[in-house]
């Protein structure tokens, strides 16, 4: 069957039972009308993928205004693979979301499109792997200030974890510049990768992938989670071992790690997921943790705060301890700089840098009230809002958002303006949902915002 191309202009367009032959997840199809303002919803069940629905009527995020994209036009790339072909094709098939687009994001979409030109071949593997060291080079004078405060700060620091944070700066000093170092191998760390893995292939619905990655899954289960250290004090503490036998129960230890990889490794090579970059690279990648050789790694910020906060958090100065963290903070973020991204992106496949370049855009289900909040199951406590938008409200009162993103205030409007277009243009009765759950949301909202500066949304324009 031949699959045209998703149409940005098709956001516009009611979408019937008839033509919905794609099996999509998130789920498209018409349902009989419900009365939304009072049924219940949990993330996957039917009458929240009502509400998904709307995402393919060019719905604005109620926190920033863009325009969300469907989670089935993403899906429908994954299983096109759009972003494994031509950087041209790739492009091409992004355009029409441009207007998506986080700022960045829409920037480096802006660097593809011109490099499309000169080289329409290539991958977008192929290219962001060739802009990274010019941008790696930018992104240092951003990241050398924030570096040299920290270390003008650690001189507050007793002398023990002074030389402690030292090695750790002259550790991190080798990553920036491209040097081999040496990395523990992390059991937690290679299952969580490992997880992140197996979402982006359970996205694309193969189940033949579907069932190795499962397979990987289950095996990871037998790596020691403890680190050799570790595991040799413990058995040094049950008296199992001398002290002189330190060096063979590590390499007995080594062997175990390696062994349980070797058999991962034997899935994945008969498998279709066999030439997979990203499993291929993070199975590379382990091999030499385990044994203990050097290797080149790109910098990377969430891990840099993470090591860092372990080493502070043995100060007794809070306000020190503060103060660093504070100053880490601002190193800049793939969300936010766009060297940040390509230098990020650039050990990435061709379908991950695609992905990573939408997914922030997708539209998803909001939680206006969380349920850890006290938050009530009903639709009336949902709203939709790109996953950018919901991860960095996390469990923000809507009170507090409103007051660190001001802007709300126009954009919910702007949210709430386009449900009521498609109310009033038949659409809702088409899918299910009642001009209840307008009303119900904006009551929700004036609820939830601050007495001195309520938010009240405009609905004079809704049809009885």
């Amino acid at each position: 069957m031949r699959i045209t191309p998703i149409n940005f202009n098709n956001f516009l367009r009611p979408v019937s039972a008839a033509n919905n032959h794609n099996d999509y997840s998130q789920g498209i199809a018409l349902r009989p009308a419900l009365k939304c303002d009072t049924v219940s919803f949990t993330g996957g069940v039917p009458n929240g993928n009502v509400l998904k629905s709307l995402l393919s009527y060019r719905i604005p995020d109620m926190y920033t205004g863009r325009v969300m994209i469907p989670p089935q036009a993403i899906q429908e790339f994954l299983k096109r693979k759009i972003f494994s072909g031509s950087l041209r094709n790739a492009v091409k098939n992004l355009t029409p979301y441009e207007e998506c687009l986080n700022p960045v994001n829409k920037s480096i979409l802006s660097i593809l499109r011109n490099a499309a030109k000169n080289t329409p071949r290539k991958s977008l593997e192929e290219v962001l792997h060739e802009m990274a060291p010019e941008h790696q080079l930018k992104l240092r004078t951003v990241q050398q200030p924030i570096f040299d405060t920290l270390i003008e700060q650690s001189k507050e620091m007793p002398e023990d974890l002074r030389q402690e944070f030292d090695a750790f700066m002259e550790y991190t000093q080798k990553k920036l510049y491209n040097m081999p170092v040496v990395v523990d191998f992390s059991a937690k760390e290679f299952q969580y990768k490992l997880q992140r893995a197996a979402e982006g292939i359970n996205r694309r619905g193969i189940f033949s992938e579907q069932s190795t990655i499962r397979k990987l899954l289950r095996l990871s289960g037998n790596f020691s989670v403890l680190s050799e250290e570790q595991m040799y004090e413990r058995a040094a503490a049950k008296n199992k071992i001398k002290t002189k036998n330190k060096s063979r129960f590590i390499q007995k230890y080594r062997q175990r790690q390696a062994e349980t990889l070797r058999q991962m490794d034997k899935v994945l090579m008969t498998s279709p997921l066999c030439d997979d970059k990203e499993l291929n690279d993070l199975f590379v990648q382990t091999r030499f943790r385990i044994y203990k050789i050097p290797q080149i790694y790109t910098f990377n910020r969430k891990s840099f705060i993470h090591d860092l906060k372990k080493i502070i958090s043995k100060l007794e100065d809070s306000k020190l301890q503060h103060k660093m963290i504070q100053t880490a903070i601002k190193l800049p973020t793939s969300k936010e700089n766009i060297s940040a991204f390509i230098v990020k992106a650039a050990d990435y496949s061709s379908e991950k840098i695609g992905y990573e370049l939408t997914y922030g855009s997708m539209g998803s289900i909001e939680h206006l009230t969380p349920a850890k909040r006290g938050g009530e199951d009903v639709l009336a406590n949902y709203g939709l809002a790109s996953v950018d938008s919901n991860g960095e409200r996390g469990h923000r009162s809507f009170e507090e958002q409103l007051k660190k993103h001001p802007e709300t205030y126009h954009n919910a409007q702007k949210y709430i303006d386009r449900l009521i277009e498609l109310y009033n243009d038949g659409t809702f009765s088409r899918m299910g949902l009642s001009r209840g759950y307008i009303q119900g949301f904006a009551s929700k909202l004036h609820k939830m915002s601050p007495a001195e500066k309520p938010l009240v949304l405009d609905l004079s324009k809704l049809k009885p």
